[in-house]
């Protein structure tokens, strides 16, 4: 099971990435609004487990699912702050649902995840993410109150590790997974290719560098 903190609407995007780079034979599942399910009714093949908040008999029937889909082996992707937060505050902080799928699934491992979006040298912000320390469930400290603490202070320390290494912009510290269009696009563009091309150089859209 993989939790993380929620900066943006991006996050389960980057998590199906995350699926097919590293574990493309497994199932991957996650937690959506039923009410978005709803509106949305093909995401449910897309693995996606409605969930109402307001609801216990949901909160019951989604606990089940979560825990049975771990125990067969799939994997679970979990933004564990329940709504869009940003990655400066802190403590952090998470909602009960995790500790209460942790305690349950006494066979997973569980694995903090720390997401960042940040803008360098060119004009579309780029996606950090940075895995902690894999948690087998036998390494939990035991109670419910324990285990959410202990997971609290797992994601604020990869969130801290993922921040010291964003503010480098030393992108050494990362492997690259996807790569998007480089370039400012616009008017931005269109001055750049004719400046090449008055340089007689081949046109580099790329504005790190200039």
């Amino acid at each position: 099971m993989f939790y993380s903190n929620h900066p943006g609407w991006w996050d389960p995007a980057l998590f199906a990435l995350l699926q097919s780079h590293f574990m493309p034979g497994r199932p991957g599942f996650g937690p959506i609004d039923a009410r978005t399910l709803k509106r949305y009714p093909t995401l449910n093949r897309a693995g996606f487990l409605p969930l109402d908040p307001s609801s216990h008999g949901s909160l019951r029937q989604f606990l089940h699912h979560s825990v049975a889909i771990l125990k067969s082996g799939g994997v679970f992707w979990l933004t564990a702050q329940g709504q869009f937060t940003d990655v400066r505050l802190r403590p952090v902080r998470l909602k009960p649902g995790l500790a209460h799928i942790a305690s349950q699934a006494t066979d997973c491992v569980i694995s903090p995840v720390a997401i960042e979006y940040a803008y360098g040298s060119e004009s579309r912000a780029e996606a950090f993410i940075r895995f902690g320390q894999p948690v087998p469930h036998s390494s939990l400290p035991g109670s419910l109150k324990a285990n959410h603490a202990f997971l609290e202070d797992a994601l604020e320390a990869t969130q801290d590790a993922l921040a010291a290494d964003v503010i480098t912009r030393d992108h050494a510290r990362f492997r690259l997974l996807l790569e998007g269009r480089s370039g400012m696009g616009g008017l931005y563009a269109q001055l750049q290719k004719l400046s090449s091309l008055m340089r007689r150089e081949k046109h580099d859209p790329r504005h790190a560098g200039r």
